[in-house]
């Protein structure tokens, strides 16, 4: 059968973002994404094919079960890093550590070139790789080992593995619970260290100078603001790019916030682990910590937008009172204003004010306290807006109900300028928050805001022509756009699209990963794409905007049934993975007589090779394949036994999960 294009060509797209900076994913400076593949499923079987490199695609057992409920995968350069369970591993278990138990994880490092495997024999909470260089964060009390010799087996340690080395080295005592950061050579932590030094911290950073080599020693992170005289103590809450997110408590810090006490449990601050010599700068905002804030390069270089959701409750004011913005911020449809000081707040700034002492933008827009606040690239930040917390009576969508989850968002720009969100009915539109992939239905290209609308609490079925039928239409919009209106015509047939998963390229703003269903498609005569006599298949697509800040979207795939809720598509120097679904499908496809399991299939964005079904997987509710920054190597993945009736790791059983992985060409 011949190659054709389902859902329209994508364009070529430069290989450097909008804010010119390379991006991190090294792909080719074209990709035409002609994915729509028709192929026998007979024929996309085997293992490997023609690649130009030997060994490239063919999948290889590490023969190490995964701890359950195992920390990510972690990949850099030929080196795969996991946790493998000592319970799983061997008949009746093998106690690695040597601690008279077998209830550990343990640290495995792989060479995926050679296949060579390390078991590192220490038990693992967490662990990073920086320039090869592997990290792992370790409770002495799981080892029964005094790794920093203070005479106790009490503490929470950073340790590290060269890429020459066999075994872990001390490095420092980490505080109680903080994740540890690692962005490119740098690994940032907060070490157990109380500082007593004005303008001092807790937090310690490192630097991996080349690939491999032992790291630095630990350097002290200094403060923007001091208010006691005798140093902070952070928190490190989460990372983007290469902000780095932090929570102080006044407690030990003094009022960051102003006002007046010092009681809040968590004031947010940034760094910047691109820094040369990061700083710590307070926002002199009480943060939800709940929540997941996120900072994306905006124009110019440099530069970063944050956008995060502060806490009323910490604040100790109402921070959505429509008194403290233009007339023209509030709703009309609101009968009357929120008050309370129970809300979560969409907050913006760029790290530069801080540094000049310039204080976040307050919105206005109410978020979930478990919500995220999303920055676009172009110079917007949004938030999903329950009806119910904006104020009494606030119907945004105009459907007759104020209990919608309702996208709303501001300029991001001038931070003192005057806050202005669009307020009109037909731009505020009820989302889907349950919708799978782990974005709640809210997605963001370069300069685009994408979501999945929920017609049925959006009250308009206009979306797709099709009143008698509610669906999860794609709807996009531009808000650079002098009138901004979302667009729910797609492809080159200028017909809406449902899904049933969607999520962010972590890596590529020019893209998004979505399973598109075929129902919708019969609206307008496409049918069943995948071939198996049915129309309820969700088909993997990879899609992006026609051109740079269209709101018509393309939707480039492959004519295969993925798992419909749990899609786990990836995309990795032009390889894409996702899960394919056997029931949907209606084939046994890994041969084991059944139809009910979740297999792996590769795709070429280029047409380099035909998809291909690279073995079983797994349905963890999460990304299907783990690849490495940068330039990737290969690509990592877990399988459980139990599909496919393999015992991989060779202890007699069928019953564990896996660690496998294949190199790319």
């Amino acid at each position: 059968m011949t190659l054709r294009t389902l859902f329209g060509e994508s364009p070529a797209r430069a290989s450097l973002d909008q804010a010119g900076r390379t991006s991190p994913r090294t792909r080719a400076s074209v990709r035409s994404l002609a994915l729509g593949l028709t192929l026998a499923l007979g024929a996309s079987c085997s293992s490997s094919d023609d690649e130009s490199v030997p060994g490239a695609f063919v999948v290889r057992s590490t023969n190490f079960a995964a701890a359950s409920g195992a920390i990510a995968l972690r990949a850099d350069g030929d080196l795969l890093a996991f946790s493998v369970s000592e319970a799983a591993q061997g008949a009746g278990g093998t106690d690695f550590n040597q601690d008279g138990d077998i209830i550990d994880g343990i640290a495995v490092r792989v060479n995926t070139l050679n296949g060579s495997s390390v078991t590192l024999d220490v038990a693992v909470d967490d662990l990073e790789f920086a320039r090869r260089t592997l990290f792992l964060v370790v409770q002495e009390s799981r080892d029964s080992v005094d790794w920093n010799t203070d005479g106790d087996q009490t503490d929470r340690v950073l340790l590290y593995v060269t890429s020459a080395a066999q075994t872990a080295t001390f490095l420092d005592t980490l505080d109680a619970s903080s994740p540890i950061v690692a962005i490119g050579g740098t690994v940032v932590y907060a070490s157990a260290d109380v500082p007593t030094t004005s303008n001092t911290t807790n937090l310690r950073f490192v630097s991996v100078a080349s690939n491999g080599a032992a790291p630095s020693a630990p350097t002290t992170v200094t403060s923007d603001v001091d208010p006691d005289g005798d140093g902070l103590v952070y928190g490190i809450h989460s990372a983007d790019d290469d902000v780095v997110f932090l929570v102080a408590d006044e407690a030990s810090a003094g009022d960051l916030n102003g006002d007046g006490d010092s009681t809040d449990t968590s004031v947010l601050g940034v760094l910047d682990a691109g820094d040369v010599v990061p700083t710590a700068f307070s926002s002199g905002v009480g943060f939800a910590a709940g929540s997941v804030p996120t900072a994306v390069p905006i124009s110019g270089g440099g530069e970063y937008l944050v956008a995060f959701l502060a806490d009323e409750a910490q604040e100790g004011a109402s921070l959505n009172d429509p008194i403290d913005f233009s007339p023209t911020w509030a709703v009309t449809s609101c009968s009357g204003a929120d008050t309370d000081t129970t809300d979560a707040v969409l907050h913006w700034f760029q790290l530069t004010d801080l540094s000049m002492s310039t204080a976040p933008v307050n919105t206005g827009l109410v978020g979930r306290p478990t919500g995220r606040a999303l920055a676009l690239r172009s110079g917007y930040v949004g938030v999903i807006s329950p009806e119910s917390l904006q104020g009494t009576g606030c119907d945004l969508n105009g459907d007759g109900d104020s209990s919608d989850p309702v996208f709303r968002w501001v300029a991001a720009q001038d931070p003192l300028g005057a806050v202005l969100p669009p307020n009109t009915t037909d731009v505020l539109v009820a989302v889907d928050e349950a919708m799978p992939g782990g974005f709640s239905g809210v997605v963001r290209l370069s300069d685009v805001w994408v979501v999945v609308v929920d017609e049925a609490a959006d009250g308009r079925s206009s979306y797709d022509t099709d009143p008698g039928n509610d669906r999860d239409v794609v709807l996009a919009l531009n808000p650079s756009n002098g009138s901004p209106s979302w667009n729910a015509s797609h492809t080159v047939s200028n017909i809406p699209v449902e899904v049933s998963w969607i999520a962010e390229d972590p890596e590529n703003p020019s893209e998004f990963f979505a399973a598109i269903t075929e129902e919708i498609r019969t609206v307008f005569g496409a049918g069943d794409l995948n071939g198996d006599g049915d129309l309820f298949d969700s088909i993997p697509t990879v899609p992006s905007s026609t051109t740079s800040g269209s709101t018509t979207l393309t939707f480039p795939g492959v004519t295969f049934a993925a798992v419909a809720d749990n899609a786990g598509i990836d995309v990795e120097e032009n390889v894409g993975t996702f899960r394919i679904s056997e029931a949907s499908q209606g084939s046994d496809l890994n041969g084991d007589g059944d139809a009910n399991d979740e297999l792996l299939m590769r795709f070429s964005l280029v047409n380099a090779f035909l998809p291909t079904i690279a073995g079983t997987a797994n349905d963890i509710d999460r990304t299907l394949v783990d690849f490495g920054p940068g330039d990737a190597r290969f690509g990592a993945f877990l399988t459980e036994e139990n599909q496919g009736g393999d015992d991989l790791n060779g202890d007699g059983d069928t019953s564990d999960t896996v660690v496998r992985f294949f190199r790319l060409p």
